[in-house]
C-alpha cells in the first residue's frame, strides 16, 4: 500500500483540489480526506494550509459561484439592449449544463445552516447576483423598455424562481423548456416583457 507523503501546500493548490470533489462528489464531500486523497498527500499538509475545514468549504462555494457569476455576466452584457439582456440571462441560466453549479448552489444552503462561515458566504453571492439581476432590470427601466416598478422585488423575485427552478432541475422535475416558460412568465408579469416566440428548445452554446 502506497502511502502519502507529507509536503507544503499552498492554500491555492488545496481550494482547486476542493472544488474538484466538490464538483465530482457534492460539497458536503469537500472534507480533508478526500482533498488529500485528490492531491495525492498526507491529510496533514492540507490541515497545515487550511486548519479549519469550514473555512475551506466556504472558500470552495465561493470560488465556484463567483465563476458562475463572471460567466454570466459575460454573456449577458455582450448583448446592447436591456431586453436581450434579460432574454440571455434567463435562458443562460436555464440551460442544464449548469447542473453541476446548481447541485453546488443547492447543498450550501442546508450545509450552511450549521456551517456559519458557509452561511456568511451564501449571502454574500446570493446579494452578489441581485445585484447584479436587479442591474439589468434597472437599465431596461432607464431606457423605457421595462415600466417603472420596484427593481429590488422584480429581482427578488426573478432570483426566487431561479433558484426553484433549478432545484427542479437536478431531479429532473419538469422540463428544460417548461422551466425556461416559468422564468419568462414571471418577467411577463413585472415588467410585461415578451421575448419573441415561445421557447420551444434552448440553445446550449
Amino acid at each position: 500500500m502506497r502511502t502519502s507523503k507529507h509536503r507544503h501546500l499552498e492554500q491555492e493548490e488545496v481550494v482547486v483540489a476542493a472544488v474538484g470533489v466538490a464538483f465530482d462528489l457534492g460539497l458536503h464531500a469537500v472534507t480533508v480526506p478526500a482533498v488529500a486523497a485528490r492531491i495525492g498527500v498526507a491529510e496533514r499538509s492540507v490541515t497545515a494550509a487550511w486548519p479549519d475545514v469550514e473555512t475551506l468549504v466556504a472558500t470552495t462555494f465561493s470560488r465556484i459561484v463567483a465563476a458562475e457569476l463572471a460567466e454570466v455576466k459575460r454573456q449577458v452584457l455582450a448583448n446592447p439592449s436591456p431586453v436581450q439582456q434579460l432574454e440571455v440571462l434567463l435562458e443562460t441560466l436555464a440551460e442544464p449544463v449548469r447542473a453541476d453549479v446548481d447541485s453546488v448552489w443547492l447543498e450550501s444552503w442546508s450545509l450552511g445552516r450549521r456551517n456559519p462561515l458557509l452561511g456568511e458566504a451564501v449571502r454574500t453571492e446570493e446579494g452578489a447576483w441581485h445585484a447584479f439581476v436587479a442591474a439589468v432590470i434597472r437599465r431596461g427601466v432607464k431606457t423605457g423598455d421595462h415600466p417603472d416598478v420596484d427593481v429590488d422585488q422584480v429581482a427578488s423575485h426573478l432570483l426566487a424562481v431561479i433558484d426553484g427552478v433549478n432545484a427542479y432541475s437536478l431531479v429532473g422535475y419538469r422540463t428544460d423548456i417548461d422551466r425556461l416558460r416559468l422564468l419568462h412568465a414571471v418577467a411577463r408579469t413585472h415588467l410585461g416583457t415578451t421575448f419573441g416566440e415561445e421557447p420551444a428548445s434552448l440553445t446550449v452554446v
